[in-house]
């Protein structure tokens, strides 16, 4: 897409010109490097955002504001909550640990709490100090985690020494002679894991390829982000979820599980591949309709379908899924997540497991400043599924609702099939678990 920069005066900076001028002094360079990227945002918006005539006049925004401050100042919030957003472009990844846990109560202490991890990046300093999905960690530095210490512990990206522990069921003897099943957290050993440092964030966290009890053939995907690529290569994912889509074709699986759990957004127009992937095979060569856009009335031109087709597939493979599954969770983000399902729709052979999903029934498109590490992520386009609707302000229910900590003895690897939420979609696979 062609993006083009408006050339943007409000008529408040041509009266602080004139003022500054006439003051002996030349300052305008000064104030100009303050209120650049607040002008670009403001040119950015009022050519693509979809609500652009809702825009307030320049005469009553602060262009010293800091970038997503003054974004916020911009916004039509009947319509946009909060769904255009400013980040910072990352040329190279943040510092991180590389993982992610849940905080819960120790089981055996009123005060003291453990962190269950659920998430670790490979090539990180969590995945070298050996940390895996499930592990449980019970102390730092000898230290008993707190709820008035966990981010000083946990997230203060120094090196730290580990205390890891597994959770286990326990057979005891009653008073009464009998016996129960007692939960308990036990301590395995210690690991030591480094300070944070640059982590890349693969979106394709995790796959393979499983066979169900009733000899059903599943991929199994955890996507973690609606991306392409990084800031130097662009198609980098594209080209990788390509090679994994090959992979599962000559596996011949026939049914798809797309874990979302995690996933934190991204970008829209990173779908249309995942979506020609996932697709059955007579949507894709008929070239069947995946989405259908509408932008504001400057940019009409752009309005109408986007398609299942193998030209967006290029060296991928269509897998012709006859069913698929979703899993969601509360740390879902809705931003590309609920449209997607409402885009599948149509197809009706895709179901949700896990937590509801809200439904923005929007797209927003990524600008990069050419001057700044800053990007803006406006609202540009409604989306709606081949039957014409957008789910605006809707919600997709689970066939099944599960919560991974409902059952801590269940809280497994991604991939294996006694994992709570992937259970539960094998069962529904398999046609013996009730939705």
């Amino acid at each position: 897409m062609k993006r083009s920069r408006l050339l943007f005066i409000p008529f408040f900076f041509i009266t602080l010109i004139l003022n500054l001028s006439s003051c002996g002094e030349d300052r305008w360079p000064e104030y100009a490097a303050e209120t650049a990227q607040d002008e670009w945002i403001d040119s950015i918006m009022r050519k693509n955002y979809l609500w652009y005539q809702e825009i307030p006049q320049s005469k009553y925004l602060n262009y010293f504001s800091a970038p997503s401050t003054f974004l916020q100042s911009l916004l039509y919030r009947a319509q946009d909550n909060l769904y255009s957003y400013v980040d910072t472009v990352q040329i190279v990844p943040e510092p991180t640990y590389g993982y992610n846990y849940i905080i819960q109560k120790a089981l055996d202490n009123d005060t003291a709490y453990y962190a269950l991890v659920s998430y670790v990046l490979p090539d990180s300093p969590a995945s070298d100090a050996g940390l895996k999905r499930g592990d449980w960690i019970m102390k730092v530095d000898g230290e008993v985690i707190l709820r008035t210490n966990q981010a000083e512990l946990l997230d203060s990206g120094d090196a730290m020494d580990l205390t890891i522990g597994k959770y286990e069921m326990e057979t005891v003897e009653d008073e009464d002679g009998g016996t129960s099943t007692v939960a308990k957290v036990v301590e395995t050993g210690e690991t030591w894991m480094a300070a944070i440092r640059s982590v890349e964030n693969n979106p394709i966290h995790y796959y393979t390829v499983l066979t169900t009890e009733a000899g059903i053939k599943l991929g199994y995907m955890v996507y973690s982000r609606f991306e392409d690529g990084t800031y130097a290569n662009p198609e980098k994912y594209a080209t990788e979820l390509k090679e994994v889509s090959n992979y599962f074709a000559k596996e011949n699986i026939s049914h798809f599980v797309l874990d979302l759990r995690y996933n934190t957004g991204g970008q829209f127009e990173s779908t249309p591949l995942l979506a020609s992937i996932l697709a059955p095979a007579y949507a894709v060569h008929s070239n069947g309709i995946y989405a259908d856009l509408t932008y504001n009335d400057l940019l009409s031109y752009r309005d109408g379908p986007i398609r299942y087709n193998t030209d967006v597939l290029g060296t991928g493979s269509n897998l012709n899924i006859t069913q698929g599954f979703v899993i969601s969770s509360s740390s879902t983000s809705p931003a590309i997540a609920g449209t997607l399902l409402n885009c599948f729709a149509p197809l009706r052979c895709w179901g949700l497991v896990g937590s509801s999903v809200a439904c923005r029934g929007f797209a927003t498109e990524r600008f990069i400043s050419p001057q700044f590490p800053w990007a803006v992520n406006p609202v540009v386009c409604s989306v709606a599924n081949s039957e014409g609707e957008t789910g605006e302000n809707g919600t997709f229910a689970p066939n099944k609702t599960v919560s991974e900590t409902s059952n801590l003895a269940k809280f497994l690897p991604f991939g294996d099939p006694n994992e709570a939420l992937l259970s539960a979609v094998i069962t529904l696979i398999d046609g013996t678990g009730e939705e």
